[in-house]
């Protein structure tokens, strides 16, 4: 294989890799500079983590950004304190956790402290400069030297109880148990950060829909208060879909340590230029000609087709320059630029609808069509909205959306205060195709057409 074939599509176009990397952004430097039009929400959350005692907490659609907002939150603060000295630490958290229904709470607790303390050992040098001095080498060699990592892959071995000054050579100078690790990271967290006001740790569970409801959520975070959650030198973030933070919030024994949720949802639509240009600047080669085959105003279009859903605006923003380079090759100018762009977007969005149209009965779509119209967001408790006579009827349909992929639940039927459900962005950019190629209603079946009882 030629050594141009084995260079990313991306090359030929001047930069170092892809500008459309759907990860969420760091809490760096890069990721500062990547995030766009989020002044308020950045503000909202950073006060948030700085007030005590209470837990920031954040919602929105999935892919909108959550994750990469509290990261350059957290960032901005650690950065704010080491340029000025002045002011409380925040240290962001070198991961970002989540929880499963079928979570071993007491391995959460020790994934979280060996994170904290990994956080700590590279941060060490920098809370030296605030005349703070936590002593990390024997730790630091206990948790990180390769016969360890060799022995014991994963934190449920390192924090397994064993006498690991058994192990290895490397270990033999200093061990811990289980009990030890923990107190030693919570003296650590004491002596960087004394008082409340003094700062903290920055940790971030995210992804809280994964819980599947929040009676669920509710129930782990309880469990977490008292042991993990409030103690002293950490400051947490809880991130989740639409209506999953707004439940727990209402627990009795987490009430008055949550914040009201922070509601991230589009950019205004001034800032979406600026998405891509940043990219450009960022992933740019030194010295080269940058240039892509989608313009600035059609990667504009696509935020608004998919309803500013990042993470699916960058991802379709790959395929399709990776469909350019397939199909195409590249463009003489920006007229044909444009032209390439819609005959994908076309394309694309007609083959969505003809994937759905297959798996759905008419009513299913009907219900997705009336989705659209009353804006994307809704809770099963608006079944009379949709024809039907009650949420059990309305399920169905529903249930038949989401394994089509076109409608995501928080599963959170229970609390009627939100809206749970929404359109994903292959939902809206079926909704693409109803509007701008069919330009009609999905009419019903022969016989479904009846009001459901």
């Amino acid at each position: 294989m030629s050594s141009a074939l084995l260079q990313h599509v991306y090359s030929q176009w001047g930069f170092k890799s892809s500008p459309f990397q759907t990860t969420s952004l760091p809490a760096s430097e890069v990721g500062a500079m990547l995030l766009t039009g989020r002044d308020k929400e950045l503000s909202a959350i950073a006060r948030r983590i700085v007030g005590v005692p209470k837990f920031a907490t954040v919602e929105g659609l999935n892919g909108v950004g959550k994750t990469s907002i509290v990261n350059v939150a957290a960032y901005k603060l650690f950065e704010e304190h080491m340029s000025t000295g002045e002011g409380p630490l925040f240290i962001p958290c070198r991961k970002i956790f989540q929880l499963h229904p079928d979570q071993n709470l007491q391995k959460f607790v020790d994934e979280v402290l060996f994170e904290v303390a990994q956080t700590l050992i590279e941060r060490a040098e920098e809370i030296k400069k605030n005349g703070v001095q936590i002593k990390t080498k024997a730790v630091d060699t206990w948790l990180n030297s390769p016969q360890l990592s060799t022995y014991q892959a994963g934190i449920q071995a390192v924090m397994a109880g064993l006498n690991l000054g058994k192990q290895s050579e490397t270990n033999t100078s200093k061990g811990f148990d289980q009990s030890g690790f923990q107190r030693i990271v919570k003296e650590w967290l004491a002596t960087v950060f004394p008082e409340p006001e003094s700062g903290g740790v920055v940790c971030m569970i995210d992804n809280l829909e994964l819980l599947q409801s929040s009676d669920k959520a509710k129930e782990l975070l309880e469990q977490l208060r008292d042991e993990l959650l409030t103690l002293p030198g950490l400051r947490w973030v809880f991130c989740g879909a639409l209506g999953i933070v707004y439940g727990v919030v209402a627990s009795p024994r987490l009430e008055g340590y949550l914040h009201k949720p922070v509601p991230v949802a589009e950019i205004e639509d001034k800032y979406v230029p600026d998405i891509l240009e940043n990219r450009i600047k960022a992933f740019g080669a030194d010295g080269q000609n940058m240039t892509l085959p989608l313009l600035s105003s059609d990667f504009g279009e696509l935020y608004k087709v998919l309803h500013g859903i990042l993470r699916s605006v960058l991802s379709a923003a790959d395929d399709y320059c990776n469909w350019i380079d397939t199909e195409k090759g590249n463009p003489k100018d920006d007229n044909e630029r444009h032209e390439f762009f819609m005959e994908w977007l076309r394309e694309q969005s007609a083959e969505a609808y003809q994937a759905v149209q297959l798996q759905l009965r008419a009513r299913a779509l009907k219900v997705f069509d009336d989705a659209v119209t009353i804006g994307g967001v809704f809770s099963p408790s608006d079944f009379q909205q949709f024809g039907f006579n009650g949420i059990q009827q309305f399920r169905p349909s529903i249930k038949d959306l989401e394994n089509a992929g076109v409608l995501v639940s928080t599963r959170d039927e229970g609390d009627k205060r939100r809206k749970t459900i929404q359109i994903t962005a292959k939902g809206w950019l079926i909704s693409y195709h109803l509007q701008n190629i069919q330009h009609s209603k999905i009419e019903p079946l022969p016989g479904e057409d009846e009001v459901v009882e």
